[in-house]
C-alpha cells in the first residue's frame, strides 16, 4: 500500500487504453476529492497493492473506497459512514502471523474489503486510523 499525495489538482486526461496504474490512482484519487462535502476532511488515503479494493480514503465524516469486491467486473466508488463498519482486522494466511500481516480486513455491515499493504507499518497505521475513528467520534 502506498499512502498518496493530497493533491486534488491531479486528474488525468488520458485514455483508458494509455494509463498505468499510477495513473488510475490519480484518477481515482480525484473521484474522491470530487465527492468530498463542505466541510469533509480526508485523514488518510491508502492504496492497495492487489485486487479488491485499488484505494481507500478516511475522512472525518466516512471511509471511501475504489473497490470491485460488491460490484462483480465492475470498479466502484463506496462510501460508508464509520457506523456501518462493524469491524477492522488483520487478515494473514492460518499458518502465518497476524502481528505481521500486511493486510486489512474492513467488515462492512457483512461484507469483508480487504486492502493488501506493501509493508506491516502502512497496514498498521490504516488499521489503527479506522479504529481511532469507530471509537474515538
Amino acid at each position: 500500500m502506498t499512502t498518496l499525495p493530497m493533491n486534488p489538482d491531479i486528474l488525468d486526461s488520458c485514455s483508458v487504453a494509455e494509463r498505468t496504474p499510477v495513473q488510475d490512482a490519480r484518477s481515482d484519487l480525484g473521484a474522491i476529492y470530487d465527492n468530498l462535502f463542505s466541510g469533509e476532511q480526508i485523514d488518510g488515503v491508502f492504496r492497495g497493492c492487489e485486487a479488491g479494493v485499488r484505494l481507500v480514503a478516511l475522512t472525518n465524516r466516512r471511509l471511501m473506497m475504489v473497490e470491485s469486491t460488491s460490484c462483480e467486473n465492475r470498479l466502484a466508488l463506496t462510501s460508508v459512514p464509520f457506523a456501518r463498519v462493524t469491524s477492522v482486522c488483520f487478515l494473514a494466511p492460518i499458518d502465518g502471523s497476524v502481528a505481521r500481516s500486511t493486510a486489512v480486513g474492513i467488515k462492512v455491515l457483512h461484507t469483508l474489503y480487504e486492502l493488501g499493504c506493501q509493508d506491516v507499518e502502512q497496514a498498521q497505521e490504516l488499521h489503527n486510523l479506522i479504529i481511532w475513528h469507530l471509537i474515538c467520534d
